[in-house]
Order: structure tokens, then C-alpha cells, then sequence
């Protein structure tokens, strides 16, 4: 199966349920960057990828959450259906990005690597945690949650596909590195 330019475009979002009578929805704000989100532009909605585009009337937030108005969409009726629907927005170009911030898709599949070359595991995930992102690292002995943030990524390089560490004593295998 051929992936769609779709396919690519990153989820930002899940809709909540409509909010009134006129068409409106909440949706659970899943970014970093929910200012994305702006009167005219264009967004998907879908499960896995968008399945179809609706245009934004206006957003607002209300209780932590997006309100969102569709143009022409104006009943409950018509948005009934969309809830548990992921929104999405196609990906920023890494030029537009802050220097360390990375989509999890793009640390997914890369290698860590200890600063000394010898070779920790693979990024499987990524995950919040108190104070920082944490790196899902797959090693030989299971998962290791790993704080993505200095001191302790050193480097990340996505062209080479690696993250270099400097992890604390006994965070991998318990064994000092």
C-alpha cells in the first residue's frame, strides 16, 4: 500500500465531543505549538491519518482544551460523529523548529549510543515525565527511561539516526559505565 502525503501529517489533536447546538467541537490539545491552530487554516481529522479536511472558522481555548468552529458547519449534527477523531496538521519544516526540539517519529529508530562509542540500545518511544521528556530506549535487558535533556543527551544527529548519552551511573543494566 503506497502511503498518501497524509500519512505524514502529525497529530495535534483529539476531538472531545460537539460543544453547543452550532457545530462546534472540543478537542484535546496534543502539541507543543498549539498557536498552529489559527483562524483559516486547513486541518484533517481522522483515526490514523486524515480521512477528510475541514477549513477553521475560529479557535479558541476553553478549559485547557481547543474550541473549534468549522466553516460551513453550523449544527451539532454535522460534528456528531467526529468524536475520538484525531486533528491534524501537516508537519513544520525543521527550519521552523526550535534547534532541540525533535517529533518523536524522528528520534524513533535511532541508536543510543554511550559517550565512550559503546552501543546502549534503540529509541522506541518517547514519553512525558516530571520535568522532561523521557526516551524509551529497547536494550537487551528491557526498556530504560532515559531524561531527554542535557547533561544527559549529549547529541542527537538525525541525519546518522544516533543519540549520543551520557547517562547516570546504573541507569543501563545497573552495571557502571
Amino acid at each position: 500500500m503506497a502511503s498518501s502525503p497524509e500519512a505524514t501529517w502529525l497529530a495535534v489533536g483529539r476531538v472531545r465531543r460537539p460543544h453547543g447546538l452550532h457545530g462546534e467541537i472540543t478537542a484535546e490539545i496534543l502539541t507543543d505549538f498549539p498557536e498552529r491552530i489559527a483562524d483559516g487554516v486547513e486541518i484533517g481529522l481522522g483515526h490514523d491519518a486524515p480521512e477528510f479536511k475541514k477549513v477553521v472558522y475560529h479557535v479558541r481555548l476553553h478549559k485547557g482544551d481547543w474550541l473549534l468552529s468549522f466553516v460551513d458547519l453550523r449544527t451539532l449534527e454535522e460534528v456528531e460523529g467526529w468524536r475520538g477523531l484525531y486533528v491534524f496538521l501537516p508537519p513544520q519544516e525543521r527550519t521552523q523548529l526550535p534547534p532541540t526540539y525533535y517529533y518523536e517519529h524522528e528520534l524513533v529508530g535511532c541508536t543510543c549510543a554511550h559517550v565512550d562509542g559503546t552501543e546502549l540500545g534503540t529509541v522506541s518511544g518517547l514519553q512525558d515525565g516530571p520535568g522532561a521528556s523521557l526516551l524509551v530506549v529497547a536494550t537487551a535487558a528491557g526498556e530504560v527511561l532515559v531524561p531527554f535533556k542535557s547533561p544527559t543527551v549529549v547529541r542527537v544527529d538525525l541525519g546518522a539516526g544516533t543519540i549520543v548519552l551520557d547517562p547516570p551511573r546504573g541507569l543501563f543494566d545497573g552495571d557502571a559505565l
